[in-house]
């Protein structure tokens, strides 16, 4: 990544100290790096702070700062909560009005309620709960956990001697009585070790899986959270987070503190492979703020990027009336995804801003305001389930900042599959003014259930109703604002037309929904029930993952005695080198420790006329099957020309249940121990020449042909725009992937839920002559260095992987679909930020590269809030360019609310 690390502005929200205790990490000392450095910011200075210009100011260099107007020079990285009114920034956000709208400002009377075409009446229950929950155990059964009892043979070959992976808090002196301060036992668990923390850039070096075991752990300031981290708790009986009666700061977990300067601890467009999951997070002993303009405690400060998530927690916060608590505050980044998680009480249950997120199977419970979006480029909620709160969604978040007073920073939104029971008012949305003619608020909601919500969409603007609710269950089949464009009469240059409400959508493919019409969606399996002896561990077969030693065969055996026995495969971590394709077959269960790595080497998969899988699942194309596999990274070392990361043969639709792979990641350099690292790969947009050094994958995942029935979740194809690692200061390289993700399934029945896939020379999502696919949201960078060389080098075309042709000085697709049918994207990011490695002219004039989404052939196609950056234009039908970015300026992005095939 990096991209852009905008969002809006917001001044004097906290204190700008370092949390107490915490201290600059010994791994490096020093702040920010300033200088020609980093992917994800403008040139030298405070982080995030871009001067006005929209280009520059931010920490590092080579990326982007704020957008025009928004004050620089050290702000906090904080979105826009000064408001001017009821709506327009609640305190103590530097407003001036009054709090959100509740129940006690709703009347509803039976002239309330009516038809509207597109609703349809049913008597559906829209209860819902989280997929994942603690059951009530024996101290046996929790003691019984699977992760606690398992011999910790992790090993990080880089990291000091006697370097502990696997450390649970309580070796480290926390009670879990809920009585005893475990706050110090805690942060000493995460950091021990030299571990990368404030004050270090990034470190793959150094990884950690923190484990807490059942009990009530009582902290009185933050538990800080570090780079590379997995904090889990026992997923069998779920470990409590108590927030103590004299809890004294902002967040019961910050993943990424403030310091002394104003920045946090890590751009956060630079946090990736962070997990926390199995948790209940308890506010309701923790005191409000005796300031009425300080801000509530928040359970989780989140500001995150790609390869991140958080799954299996519950928030439980007070159920005052008067409360500032929130579960989830999230401020600025480029995710990501989150999901299982449940929301007590509180003002607020998520409160978040973020370039673009997939958050998906949340509940809210008793909610004053359930979710209150600050800003968004793109958004998807799926599966939402919303009971007793005051507001489901609010969407009116506006700017209090001189320079766009009033304007609304909500870029786009999809919500689906998704229900709101006994609240006054569903969604809050507002309208642009006169003046503001961005294509923000751009929203689709499609299948959602209504039970007992007076007001189903409120725009506060008019103070009109959009859309009126009802007392008795009824569905939104398809609401939606902003632009549509149909592809073929948009080849006439045919303006957009604006979504009138309720609209009717493009048909769901069956092989992809569940008896009540939902699309299918599957939780990562925790394997709770599961006791230690029904896994097997990579290390006791042999596999030593130092980074040096041949663990091929190891690992075959491994995942072939897993699906053998029926037991679970588990990789303890390590860099595990292999010299020749590693097979998992049908019936395999695979999970790994704190992300390791199967790296690739050899002359084996640097033969870029014969290309081999790195991991191949299923050993024939077509077998039949499934898979389940997650926490995982994939990754090559050196010149890998032949290698493609991930080749996914099996056909599993059909088979009981699809394939699932979660957490699973292709890292393509930039780590300690590619050999593509800055010292080796130093970008160099003022010479034309290719390093062959650097040519390091052939392709980063392929869906073959007669392969079927997979989902993906959180899964993100990575080819390195920067040296992640600390001594690097996140300098750029270049390091050339001929192509990202290849679908073209025949039969599809495929999932993508909050995938990623960056930087590749020809394509990041190709989807050809497949069918039947659900994605979103997804999210897309095309390589930096282009067209230095253009979208025709270093890999030529190879027509038995149906590559796009190029002509001389083009750049590679972000999206490109062939012949497809039944294709359904739930919001799409597709972002360009350099041309050769600057962007001073190309972000503004909208032209670092002329097109980024094609449509090719005859398709069945059907996008839901395209949001584009730095193309001139947003798509492209059959070789005619349409949809041009100056008609749908946004936020910093472009954005089109529904583009579809005829």
């Amino acid at each position: 990544m990096r991209r852009h690390s905008f969002f809006p502005a917001l001044i004097g929200l906290l204190p700008l100290v370092p949390v107490s205790g915490v201290v600059a990490s010994p791994c490096h000392p020093h702040g920010p790096p300033k200088g020609d450095v980093s992917h994800a910011h403008g040139p030298g200075g405070g982080s995030h702070n871009g001067a006005g210009n929209g280009h520059g100011g931010g920490h590092g260099g080579g990326g982007h700062g704020g957008p025009p107007g928004f004050p620089g020079n050290g702000s906090p990285d904080y979105p826009p909560f000064h408001g001017n009114g009821t709506h327009g920034g609640f305190p103590p956000y530097n407003g001036n009005g009054g709090s959100p709208i509740t129940t006690t400002t709703i009347t509803t009377t039976a002239t309330d309620i009516t038809t509207t075409t597109g609703i349809t009446t049913t008597t559906t229950d829209t209860t819902a709960t989280t997929g994942t929950t603690t059951s009530t155990a024996s101290p046996t059964a929790c003691s019984d956990y699977w992760l606690e009892n398992i011999a910790h043979q992790g090993l990080a070959p880089y990291a000091i001697p006697g370097y502990r992976v696997f450390r649970s808090v309580k070796e480290f002196g926390a009670r879990g009585d809920g009585i005893n301060d475990d706050t110090d036992a805690i942060n000493a668990a995460i950091s021990s070790g030299n571990r990368c923390g404030p004050g270090c850039d990034g470190s793959t070096t150094r990884p950690a899986l923190v484990y807490f075991p059942p009990g009530t752990y009582l902290v009185s300031r933050p538990i800080i959270d570090y780079y590379y981290t997995q904090v889990i708790g026992n997923a069998r009986c779920r470990p409590v987070i108590k927030a103590s009666g004299n809890f004294t700061a902002n967040w019961v977990i910050d993943s990424n503190p403030y310091q002394s300067d104003g920045n946090l601890a890590w751009g956060s467009t630079n946090v990736f492979w962070r997990q926390i999951s199995n948790f209940i997070i308890d506010m309701t002993a923790a005191p409000e703020p005796s300031n009425p303009e300080a801000p509530g405690l928040a359970g989780i400060h989140w500001p995150s990027s790609q390869a991140t998530s958080l799954s299996n927690i519950e928030f439980r916060m007070s159920q005052d009336s008067a409360t500032t608590q929130q579960g989830i505050f999230i401020e600025s980044g480029s995710g990501g995804y989150l999901g299982d998680l449940t929301f007590n009480g509180g003002r607020f249950g998520l409160q978040v801003g973020n370039q673009q997120f997939t958050m998906r199977n949340l509940v809210f419970n008793n909610v004053r305001t359930a979710i209150r979006q600050i800003w968004s480029w793109g958004w998807t909620y799926q599966g939402i389930s919303i009971n007793n709160c005051g507001v489901g969604f609010d969407f009116t978040s506006i700017s209090n900042d001189p320079a766009s007073l009033g304007q609304y920073q909500v870029g786009s939104i999809t919500i689906l599959d998704s229900s709101i029971s006994n609240t006054p008012i569903g969604i809050l949305i507002g309208s642009p003014n006169g003046a503001d003619t961005r294509s923000v608020n751009n929203f689709i909601f499609e299948n959602i259930a209504l039970k007992n919500v007076a007001v189903a969409i409120r725009n506060l603007n008019n103070g009109g109703v959009d859309l009126v609710g009802t007392p008795v269950n009824m569905f939104i089949r398809a609401w939606g604002r902003g632009n549509e464009y149909n592809t073929a009469t948009a080849q006439d240059n045919t303006p957009s037309t604006p979504i009138p409400g309720t609209f009717t959508p493009f048909v769901r493919p069956a092989s992809l929904l569940t008896p009540d019409g939902r699309y299918y969606a599957r939780s990562k399996p925790l394997y709770s029930e599961l006791p230690a002896s029904a896994f097997l561990s990579a290390r006791s077969f042999g596999a030593v993952g130092n980074g040096q030693t041949d663990d091929t065969d190891a690992l075959n055996q491994l995942f072939a005695a897993a699906a053998e026995q029926g037991k679970v495969a588990y990789i303890d971590h390590g860099q595990y080198i292999v010299t020749d394709t590693v097979f998992i077959p049908p019936g395999a269960r695979i999970t790994g420790e704190s992300y390791p790595q199967i790296v690739s080497a050899g002359p084996l998969f640097n033969d870029i006329a014969n290309p081999k899988p790195v991991v191949q699942i299923g050993t024939i194309a077509g077998q039949p099957g499934s898979i389940e596999w997650s926490d995982t990274i994939v990754s090559t070392r050196g010149q890998q020309a032949g290698a493609i990361g991930i080749q996914y043969n099996l056909a599993s639709a059909g088979s009981g249940q699809p394939s699932g792979m979660w957490d699973v990641h292709v890292r393509i350099g930039g780590f300690r121990g590619s050999n593509l690292q800055l010292e080796q790969c130093p970008k160099t947009p003022e010479i034309n020449a290719i390093n062959p050094n650097c040519i390091a994958a052939f392709m980063s995942m392929h869906i073959t042909a007669l392969s079927s029935g997979l989902y993906m979740e959180n899964c993100w194809f990575w080819v390195a725009d920067h040296d992640i690692e600390d001594a690097a200061n996140n300098s750029q390289i270049t390091v050339y992937a001929g192509r990202g993700l290849l679908i073209e399934s025949v039969v599809g029945q495929i999932w993508l839920v909050g995938t990623g896939v960056e930087h590749h020379q020809m394509y990041e999502y190709q989807l050809y002559n497949t069918n039947n696919i659900e994605m979103g949201q997804i999210q897309t960078e095309t390589a930096y260095y282009q067209p230095n060389p253009d979208a025709r080098f270093p890999f030529a075309l190879d027509q038995r992987f149906h590559d796009p042709v190029f002509g001389p000085g083009e750049d590679g697709w972000g999206l490109r679909i062939v012949n497809s049918r039944g294709l359904r994207v739930y919001g799409a990011g597709l972002y360009s930020f350099f041309d050769n490695y600057d962007q001073s002219m190309c972000i503004p004039g909208k032209n670092c590269q002329r097109n980024i989404f094609s449509l090719e052939g005859m398709n069945d196609v059907s996008v839901y809030n395209l949001n584009t950056v730095g193309t001139t234009y947003m798509a492209t039908v059959d070789g005619t360019d349409i949809i041009p970015a100056a008609d749908n300026a946004g936020m910093f992005v472009d954005s089109v609310a529904y583009v579809h095939t005829a």
